[in-house]
């Protein structure tokens, strides 16, 4: 059984790997595919091994179209600025390096938390639930107050409420498959937006440098992995709190505000969040990812062994992924740096957008020439572009304060 499972691993890693480069294919899009191959496997356990380990591929592969494209999923959307940042920097396999170091960091520092807290979890989820709400609305005023001045402050409040009642209709709206809408609303105030702007700004992308230090202090580091390992914890026992929601928190709460340590931190909180979401099975029965949901239905209820065994597959499968990450990385932007930017950033405009027409239809173009303008907006008004998680901000908000169903009136939804 360990040979076939280490196979299994490498053929998950590779699927990963391509489905990861591929902007716009996310890992709840390639499980469905996989789950339908259940008949060529002989035991479930097999199946589950290739479930994770394509999600776990993913979740690393995903930071090199998010920065080097402008090309985010949900859960790597507030990374492509920082890492954009670094890459017009020339250091660009910095930006990949460090979401790998947040990546297995943080599997490693989470691993630690569960086992110290994993009798408390079901008691820290019934606790905290009622308060999540002023939480999200504490981290709302924090991102206000924060801004320089009160025009910017003004303008934030404008684009946080823009984006937030942006989100109520399109998370709500039955134009585009749930799954699906999250890509050309946040490919838009991130993505798009962002490549737009670089067109007029005349960016390029220089040459990368050789230099294969991480600019960053260790207490940095120590600090992000620290926060992403809580946060990715905090994400996976209470509903409705997203991964891009915890980075945001996290941005502002834990001061990781720095391009370096907000990579870590915002990889490291999507490693720790699906390591916890598999032992949250098994303590207290909450799938809060894909690949958790998978295993549940593939599996059932976890025994102690089984999580032990996939936690087993994870940390193997980051290794090779964590690997192959620094190596695409390395060699992606050397063919990058010889083209003509302004080309390659109009061809992945175009190319997204048909991507976005191809997967979500002509309501999601809709919805992605909508979220551009707004992240075009927030880039004209010269604020903080995490303002645009209003998107998921607002939404949850009113989820968690029973809310819901009176702006859903005045809205006509």
């Amino acid at each position: 059984m360990i040979l076939e499972t280490v196979l299994l691993v490498f053929i998950g890693i590779a699927i990963g790997v391509f489905a990861g480069l591929i902007p716009g294919i996310h890992v709840n899009t390639t499980i469905p595919l996989i789950m339908s191959l259940s008949f060529l496997l002989p035991t479930p356990y097999y199946l589950a091994v290739l479930v994770i380990s394509v999600a776990v591929t993913e979740m690393f592969i995903d930071y090199i179209p998010s920065i080097f494209l402008g090309a985010p999923e949900a859960d790597t959307s507030l990374s492509v600025l920082p890492g954009h940042r670094l890459l017009l920097e020339g250091r660009g396999h910095e930006a990949i390096k460090l979401t790998i170091l947040g990546g297995i960091g943080s599997l490693l520092v989470s691993l630690i938390f569960i086992a110290l807290l994993a009798n408390s979890f079901q008691y820290l989820y019934e606790v905290t639930r009622p308060y999540v709400q002023y939480l999200i609305f504490g981290v709302m005023i924090f991102m206000f107050i924060t801004e320089k001045n009160l025009k910017k402050m003004l303008s934030s409040i404008l684009i946080l409420s823009m984006t937030g009642i942006f989100g109520i209709l399109v998370l709500n709206s039955y134009l585009v498959p749930a799954q699906e809408v999250l890509f050309p609303s946040l490919t838009g105030l991130f993505g798009l937006s962002t490549l737009i702007v670089s067109i007029f700004e005349r960016s390029s992308i220089p040459k990368q440098k050789e230099d294969s230090r991480m600019l960053i202090s260790k207490k940095e580091i120590v600090k992000s992995l620290i926060l992403a390992s809580i946060a990715g914890i905090v994400v996976g026992f209470l509903p409705a709190v997203g991964i891009s929601e915890a980075g945001t928190m996290v941005q502002y709460l834990g001061g990781s505000g720095e391009s370096r340590s907000f990579l870590i931190t915002i990889s490291g909180i999507n490693v720790a969040n699906d390591v916890f979401s598999l032992v949250s099975l098994f303590l207290v029965g909450n799938p809060r990812s894909g690949a958790s949901v998978a295993i549940q239905g593939i599996l059932g209820e976890l025994m102690f062994f089984d999580v032990v065994f996939l936690i087993g597959v994870v940390m193997l499968t980051a290794g090779v992924a964590s690997f192959l990450t620094s190596y695409l990385g390395k060699i992606i932007p050397k063919y990058l740096e010889k083209m003509n930017y302004k080309v390659l950033t109009i061809s992945v405009i175009i190319f997204i957008t048909c991507l976005v027409l191809f997967l979500t239809g002509p309501f999601g173009l809709l919805i992605v020439f909508t979220s551009t303008s707004l992240g075009l907006l927030c880039s004209f008004l010269e604020i903080r572009r995490s303002h645009c998680m209003g998107i998921l901000l607002i939404p949850s908000l009113l989820f968690f304060t029973g809310l819901n169903e009176v702006v859903f009136s005045v809205l006509g939804i």
